[in-house]
């Protein structure tokens, strides 16, 4: 069997992109799975960790109290491998949601560092996204939630203000 090329900056750039478009459009499961991993996917959050296409259709659900968002990358340092390549991103996250029993929406602003890992089908020679992990996640000062609810790593005030 020939060896596989690896996932270039290209495509991880094209996925990320493209995740951060169907994100900010809200799209479910089936949106992404041209380029999700089909086995072991995985997204992990501070605390909470989602694995596989039911824990997805599960974060896309609990997102949807957003609207308007917007996933600005605007820097990516890439390490091609041969059996996976890794990205690191950084990102600003900007949201709006409205509050329980408020009559007016709110705005999050946020900054957020992610690992990527990225992968090539041995079957079908398509590159994807195998996970990722946020690893920062920052509130722009005077932008984060003030109202409590069931846990939501996006609206979790235990992260760092910037």
């Amino acid at each position: 069997m020939d060896k596989l090329k690896p996932v270039t900056e290209e495509e991880v750039k094209f996925i990320i992109n493209e995740w951060g478009r169907l994100q900010d459009l809200q799209f479910g499961l089936s949106a992404f799975l041209p380029i999700i991993a089909g086995e072991g996917f995985y997204m992990q959050f501070g605390e909470k960790r989602w694995e596989g296409y039911p824990d997805f259709e599960e974060h896309q659900i609990t997102k949807r109290k957003f609207f308007d968002e917007v996933h600005d990358c605007y820097d990516s340092r890439i390490e091609v491998g041969d059996e996976k390549t890794i990205a690191k991103t950084k990102m600003n996250w900007f949201a709006r949601y409205r509050p329980e029993r408020s009559p007016k929406s709110k705005i999050i602003k946020a900054y957020m560092e992610h690992s990527w890992e990225f992968r090539r089908c041995d079957k079908t020679g398509r590159a994807y996204m195998q996970g990722h992990i946020v690893d920062v996640f920052e509130y722009g000062k005077g932008f984060s939630p003030e109202d409590k609810e069931k846990y939501d790593p996006h609206l979790d005030p235990k992260w760092k203000t910037r």
